[in-house]
């Protein structure tokens, strides 16, 4: 399939985790964890408006000071999401730091704690020194923790020692518009067509349609349904799962199956071949080989494996032929 997201690993499978995921239709771009920055040009980064951080280890967050210092004369808004105690962290970094000649900036930086059943947040701002703004509490009904017109973000909480988040990015259902059949119709693109996709998202979201279910067309008014049937085409929103740094336990496998169910691309750590299967318990971490089986149970179209252990430096294919012995789709 063709992917409205471009999605490139932060390094190669030896080098420090994570991803850098742009969306191709809304310019907007995020990030799975900020490993090492620097293979990633500054136009790129500069796309960034959300953050997710599985957990602070030093190679899942190292970037966040290059992060800041490219953001930091950008009338920006970035988002910040990771495993409760990031706000502290966030804070402590930024602290790290002298800001007396910043009052003129506009940046700011929301950090969220993500928590079982609800989110703190708190919002540094860079024309008050980064001095965090009073923390806010807010419910977590559902797995979701994020919502953008672009996506939303679910996450589950996964023992690594300490509490490590796995995400699930899921795009809305995706309405093309078929031209062929336009023109068929006669029918000249204009305002009715952004009004139609208007309604369809609101049907597809369940939510009252915000004017009347007709369509005007060239002067004559048309059902919504027999425009939608005539002249759409609607298929569901692609999904992206994102696990690092996770043992595999059955407590573990119990919250990522129903979070990763069905994703059409999952990111996956490979930490450890077999051979070092004890080595990857010890360390709460997956090997080549259960990486394979998460993306078979949890029917993963396709799956990529990263966060190879230099132990392994000279054992590249032998991930990729492990994995594959569990899992029969492609692997990257």
């Amino acid at each position: 399939m063709t992917y409205p997201w471009h999605i490139e690993a932060l390094n190669p499978p030896f080098g420090d985790p994570g991803f850098y995921l742009f969306n191709h239709a809304s310019g907007q771009a995020l990030l799975f964890d900020l490993g090492d920055l620097h293979r990633l040009a500054a136009k790129e980064l500069l796309k960034v408006s959300h953050i997710f951080i599985s957990h602070a280890h030093i190679d899942h967050l190292i970037g966040f000071d290059q992060l800041l210092r490219l953001f930091l004369n950008q009338a920006k808004h970035l988002r910040l999401y990771g495993p409760p105690g990031i706000i502290a962290i966030v804070g402590h970094k930024l602290r790290g730091y002298s800001w007396n000649l910043t009052a003129h900036h506009d940046l700011r930086l929301t950090a969220h704690a993500v928590h079982e059943t609800r989110i703190e947040q708190t919002t540094f701002a860079c024309r008050h020194k980064f001095h965090p703004e009073p923390a806010i509490s807010l419910p977590r009904p559902s797995s979701v923790i994020c919502e953008t017109s672009t996506f939303s973000l679910a996450a589950a909480t996964l023992d690594h020692g300490l509490d490590c988040l796995a995400f699930a990015l899921q795009e809305p259902p995706q309405i093309k518009i078929l031209k062929p059949e336009l023109q068929k119709n006669n029918w000249l693109p204009g305002p009715w067509l952004s009004q139609l996709q208007r309604l369809l998202r609101h049907r597809m979201q369940n939510t009252a349609p915000p004017e009347p279910t007709l369509i005007e067309i060239n002067g004559s008014s048309y059902p919504l349904q027999q425009v939608a049937d005539t002249i759409t085409q609607i298929r569901p929103g692609l999904k992206i799962g994102y696990v690092t740094d996770t043992g595999c336990t059955p407590e573990n496998w119990r919250r990522l199956l129903p979070l990763l169910k069905d994703a059409d691309m999952l990111l996956c750590e490979a930490a450890f071949l077999e051979a070092a299967a004890d080595k990857a318990s010890v360390s709460k971490h997956l090997t080549a080989a259960q990486a394979g089986r998460l993306a078979g149970q949890s029917r993963a179209k396709k799956l990529r494996l990263f966060h190879f252990s230099p132990r392994h430096a000279h054992q590249a294919a032998e991930f990729y032929r492990q994995a594959g012995e569990h899992f029969a789709g492609p692997i990257d």
